[in-house]
């Protein structure tokens, strides 16, 4: 089984994830980071906006943990279009993005001594006024999503049965795995579908 972990940063997840991302250009060659990189067996350089270096129909998966909103819309789907590309008929991606609806749910109370019961963050000396901002309109953050939004990305990329994630899916073991490495649960909206 192989399943993609895209845009892992550092996250790194064991086999049979294949954790993909630029990380080493952005460590120099001789640190210690970079040499825990080049040492990860499964790990592959690629920058998510181009190609993936897979083959058509070759990946059981692909697991994007908030990626997609690193991505205005039309890169957003690009990227979305190549995993539907390298997945095998019947295999399933799985995303998560922070969640607007949430953030749009608990507003009045997004205040920084609320952070660790509204999003199991503690940052006491952190000068943004709300989690809304330092989450959200994040400066890496191209893309703010809701469930209408993500499923519209997986339509138009060409899956099919896209829903949300209540729980951890255990469909295929494809889904388990993936479902297990799901991170900031509390205010992420998460979504899987499936390549025809």
């Amino acid at each position: 089984m192989i399943l993609l972990n895209l845009g892992c940063g550092g996250d790194k997840l064991p086999e049979p994830f294949i954790n993909v991302d630029m990380l080493k250009s952005h460590f120099t060659e001789g640190t210690p980071e970079r040499a825990q990189i080049d040492a990860l067996p499964n790990y592959v350089e690629s920058d998510l906006s181009k190609r993936l270096p897979f083959e058509d129909a070759s990946v059981d998966g692909c697991f994007l943990s908030h990626v997609i909103e690193h991505f205005d819309a039309q890169r957003g789907l690009a990227l979305l279009k190549e995993c539907h590309r390298v997945m095998k008929p019947g295999a399933h991606i799985m995303a998560s993005v922070p969640d607007a609806s949430y953030f749009r749910s608990i507003n009045e109370e997004d205040i920084n001594s609320n952070w660790p019961r509204l999003f199991e963050v503690s940052d006491p000396n952190n000068p943004i006024p709300s989690f809304f901002e330092a989450a959200l309109w994040f400066n890496e953050h191209f893309a703010i999503l809701t469930e209408d939004a993500l499923w519209c990305y997986f339509k138009r990329a060409g899956f099919r049965d896209a829903q949300r994630i209540i729980g951890t899916p255990v469909h295929t073991e494809a889904l388990r795995l993936m479902g297990e490495r799901l991170n900031r649960r509390i205010f992420s909206l998460e979504m899987f579908a499936a390549k025809p």
